[in-house]
Formats: structure tokens, C-alpha cells, sequence
């Protein structure tokens, strides 16, 4: 089974996940992040040291004075609406998910199946709310990430930092021609679904009938290379609607964490 997700050529999408990505040999600079970024904005743009959970009725205020109006109040998005957020139960962490492949709910397990996860929905994550009403800023967890990292609270089963590769039978917006660049190269998605529990049909580039010669030479001119977790964070802030705050995503100094042990689980590519 393919380990990663589709990065779409047609540029209808690019998925956030996947142990490998596309890019043009030489012609494509890295995304710039913040030194301290990788997973931080991955998984809930640690806040710098100065901002802490909003307090009542001054998170959004003028921090310079300028204006005498009170803060704006954001609207509490309904159950289901919104940004969808993916939490780590265990220490709160959390990142924003993308909006047509799976469900949020299997797209959040898929990323993270090593923890229990609860997915928030909202603009804001100090806001965001779950399908039962809860907000992710009273639940028991909410920011614990910030005080401590616990080596058993993964989601991909070997450190508090990584994601889990998403499979590609998940995406189900895939539509024929799409091409996917996986760790065996680029392929076509021929528009055939496996039944059985057998994969999706997906044919090399050099073999597919539904795309030009021209087309073909071009993409044999690109190279597959590992995503850096800047760019896996670029596209997750690109992807989510246009509401959302991300200027209340920030990042916090780096945190050292004590490798943990391998389990000999891990089988497939991590996003380092």
C-alpha cells in the first residue's frame, strides 16, 4: 500500500501529508518557516513566550491603545463548520486539516494513530469547538504541550514531533490524471478504485495513455525529494479558508527532546 498522499501536478491541490513531494530539479527555493517552525506550526503554532490563552475579553484588543473600542468577539463556528482542527488528547497539541479528502474525523486518526485525537472546529483555536460542544481552550489538555513534551504522547508511535504518512486510499478526491509522487516515483491515477481492499490503480507516468508526450518529458525532468516540514506547513496554512486568524499562529523557542526508543512499529516514512 502507498504511504503518502497525492501532490497534485493539475494544481487543483496540494494535499498536507506524505513522506514525499514533488519539485522541479533546481527550480523550486525552500518555503521559508521559521527556524523554530517544522511541526510547531503543524501542530498548533506554539505561541511565543509572551502569549498565553487569551484572557476574558482582551485577546483581540489594540495592543498599542490606539483604538477605544472594545475587542471583537469572534463568532463561535456550530459543530462541524469552520477550520477543522486535529488534537492530541494527551498534551493538546494540535494542527489544521484540509478540507476534502476524508472526513476530518479520519483524516485527524490517519495523521495521528498513535494517540487519541479529538478534531475542534473553528477560526480560532481558542474558540474551536468539538462536535459535542466542548471547547478545546476548557478542555483538561488544552496548551499542556506548552509546558512539557511527553515521549509516550506521539502520533506516529516514535516522537512528539511527527506525523504519521497519510495513504492515498484516504484520498478520495482523486480524480483520473492526477498525478502522485510517491517513494516509487510518479504515477497516473488511472480513475480505477480497487474493491477487496485492493489499492487504487495508479500507472508510471511513461505508461499512462491519458497524457501527451510533452507533458510527460516535462514531469520526467522533475525529481522526487523528501518534504520538508516548512513546506508540509506552508500548504497547511494556504489550505485553510480564508477566515481563519492565522495571524494568532505563532511559534515558540525550540524544545529538546530525548529521542525515544525505537518500537519496530514504524513501517512506513516519518515527516521529520
Amino acid at each position: 500500500m502507498r504511504s503518502v498522499l497525492s501532490f497534485r501536478l493539475i494544481f487543483r491541490r496540494v494535499a498536507v501529508a506524505g513522506a514525499v513531494g514533488l519539485v522541479a530539479a533546481g527550480a523550486l527555493a525552500p518555503q521559508m518557516a521559521s527556524a523554530q517552525g517544522l511541526f510547531d506550526f503543524l501542530f498548533g503554532g506554539f505561541n511565543k513566550p509572551q502569549a498565553q490563552r487569551p484572557a476574558q475579553g482582551g485577546f483581540f484588543a489594540d495592543p498599542f491603545g490606539t483604538t477605544p473600542q472594545g475587542p471583537p468577539q469572534p463568532r463561535a463556528a456550530s459543530s462541524g463548520s469552520g477550520a477543522a482542527f486535529c488534537v492530541r488528547t494527551c498534551d493538546g497539541r494540535y494542527f489544521p486539516l484540509t478540507r476534502g479528502l476524508a472526513s476530518p474525523v479520519q483524516m485527524c486518526q490517519a495523521f495521528c494513530p498513535a494517540s487519541p485525537t479529538k478534531v475542534y472546529f473553528g477560526s480560532n483555536i481558542d474558540y474551536a469547538t468539538s462536535a459535542n460542544g466542548e471547547r478545546y481552550a476548557d478542555s483538561e489538555t488544552a496548551f499542556a504541550y506548552r509546558q512539557a513534551l511527553r515521549a509516550d504522547c506521539t502520533c506516529n508511535g516514535r516522537d512528539p514531533a511527527g506525523l504519521a504518512p497519510v495513504d492515498l486510499s484516504l484520498d478520495t478526491s482523486l480524480r483520473p490524471g492526477d498525478v502522485v509522487a510517491t517513494s516509487d516515483g510518479l504515477v497516473a491515477y488511472s480513475g480505477t478504485r480497487g474493491s477487496g481492499g485492493q489499492p487504487a490503480d495508479f500507472k508510471p507516468i511513461a505508461s499512462y495513455p491519458g497524457m501527451n508526450s510533452d507533458m510527460k518529458a516535462k514531469l520526467s525532468e522533475m525529481k522526487v525529494a523528501p518534504v520538508r516540514a516548512e513546506m508540509l506547513a506552508a500548504d497547511a496554512l494556504a489550505a485553510m479558508p480564508p477566515e481563519t486568524n492565522a495571524g494568532n499562529v505563532s511559534v515558540a523557542p525550540p524544545m529538546t527532546i530525548a529521542p525515544k526508543p525505537g518500537t519496530g512499529r514504524a513501517k512506513r516514512a516519518d515527516v521529520d
